[in-house]
């Protein structure tokens, strides 16, 4: 039996962990309403609140399906949510909980990366009520400030949640690895990097 997948961020097409994807039906661009995208730079992280968020819809096997709960860290670092999107459809969406996005910037386009090109015209058609409101939104964050809000998350953060944050601090910042080649998964996270070299990039920020 096939699942439906709303993805937002990094398993996005164009994007690193697409690939997790391979197999997936394509089911086109959608819209979620009833949440907030925040920028923890590496990667997003929606989380419920008033607002919406442009992703991408997928048909995925149950393989797959688990998988992709071991990549976002389910349930301990994103939650696999059922939820309705703006056309009606329904799917699974790994969603965050405010707490830990508390320091971190949001998206006021509803859209990751920052900056990027919201898709063909049917998900400008999807989320139309947007463009009747007039608004210009602020401009996204600059990187100086997502990796400051990164620093606040990681400080005030406690175990698995701290050690996802830090690899992704790390990794944005080029940090060197605690042992080379050594990896972790989402769901058994391991600490990459020193965390003095952490305290050390974090300082004054």
């Amino acid at each position: 039996m096939e699942e439906r997948v709303f993805v937002y961020g990094t398993l996005r097409r164009g994007q690193p962990n697409h690939s997790w994807l391979a197999g997936a039906h394509w089911l086109g661009e959608a819209c979620l309403p009833g949440a907030v995208l925040h920028d923890l730079g590496p990667f997003p992280m929606a989380v419920p609140g008033d607002g919406r968020v442009l992703g991408e819809l997928y048909g995925v096997d149950a393989a797959t399906l688990a998988r992709l709960d071991r990549l976002e860290g389910h349930p301990r670092l994103y939650e696999r949510s059922w939820l309705a999107l703006e056309d009606g459809r329904q799917a699974w969406v790994y969603l965050g909980r405010p707490r830990q996005v508390r320091f971190v910037p949001a998206l006021p386009e509803g859209r990751w990366p920052p900056g990027s090109s919201p898709g063909n015209a049917a998900v400008l058609r999807l989320c139309a009520w947007a463009a009747a409101l007039l608004l210009i939104p602020p401009p996204p964050p600059s990187p100086a400030a997502a990796s400051r809000a990164l620093c606040r998350a990681w400080l005030s953060s406690h175990g698995p949640e701290r050690v996802l944050l830090g690899n992704a601090l790390g990794a944005a910042h080029y940090l060197t690895k605690d042992v080379r080649l050594r990896e972790s998964e989402a769901d058994q996270p391991v600490a990459l990097y020193r965390s003095s070299d952490l305290q050390q990039l974090c300082r004054g920020r």
